[in-house]
């Protein structure tokens, strides 16, 4: 009798860890709130600080390059397509990701 106690509480806690495990193995299970960038349909006003150059370059069906020009880093300054735009701001004055989507507005048209 006193096992049959345990085994609801046991299952549940088993169930419940089990379901975790098994949707972080099969990639069901993400707590960073980004996505992945997978094709060009991205808006310019999708460009998040987060993205990469190379994501945003994907999503929105551009080259890198254009992007990097776009952003016009002075000399000496080398953006990888791997950095966050985010990160662009420390090392390109005057940067800020609200311009950079107005002139991405302009490239679209």
């Amino acid at each position: 009798m006193r096992a049959t106690v345990w085994v609801a509480p046991v299952a549940s806690v088993v169930i419940l860890f089990g379901s975790v495990g098994i949707a972080q193995a099969t990639g069901g299970w993400t707590t960073s709130g980004r996505t992945a960038v997978v094709q060009a349909d991205l808006t310019a006003d999708d460009v998040k600080g987060w993205m990469t150059i190379q994501q945003a370059a994907d999503g929105l069906g551009v080259p890198v390059a254009a992007i990097i020009d776009l952003i016009d880093p002075p000399e000496g300054v080398v953006l990888e397509p791997g950095t966050a735009l985010r990160d662009v701001e420390a090392v390109v004055d005057g940067f800020s990701l609200a311009t950079l989507r107005e002139k991405l507005r302009t490239l679209a048209r």
